[in-house]
């Protein structure tokens, strides 16, 4: 049978497996993680603010978001508007494609032989412990 741990050392080994997978998936198709992250939300939605929605994803390295959308625009990826909005360039939605295939495979095996409603379970008992901590800080 196998050890049971505590919730902080589930969630932190799961974090790790998460970030080193993704990590060397995407490097697979030639781009960062946080190229990724962020190429993600602007197609998704072009308007969104890039600071708030990666925040999460840049609290721990030293990697700025200028930094990556600047990457970005200058591998032809992304272009930006008088405005300061992001778009995405037909090149950019190629390579995300790519990308999206390959991070789509392994969402799918993070998720094998977890049901959807157990898995729904999952992510809203997570999102209310995080919720719950939130609002006690």
């Amino acid at each position: 049978m196998t050890e049971r741990r505590l919730i902080g050392y589930q969630v932190k080994r799961l974090d790790q497996l998460i970030e080193a997978t993704f990590d060397q998936t995407v490097e697979s198709v030639g781009m960062s993680r946080r190229e990724w992250q962020t190429l993600n939300t602007i197609i998704r939605d072009p308007a969104a603010d890039l600071t708030e929605a990666l925040r999460p994803f840049w609290e721990v390295d030293g990697e700025s978001i200028t930094d990556v959308t600047a990457a970005l625009a200058a591998r032809g990826w992304i272009t930006r508007d008088a405005d300061g909005r992001y778009a995405v360039t037909d090149t950019g939605l190629t390579v995300h494609e790519s990308a999206a295939r390959a991070v789509g495979i392994v969402r799918r095996q993070l998720a094998d032989g977890i049901a959807e409603a157990e898995f729904a379970t999952l992510t809203g008992t997570l999102a209310r412990m995080i919720a719950n901590l939130e609002q006690a800080g």
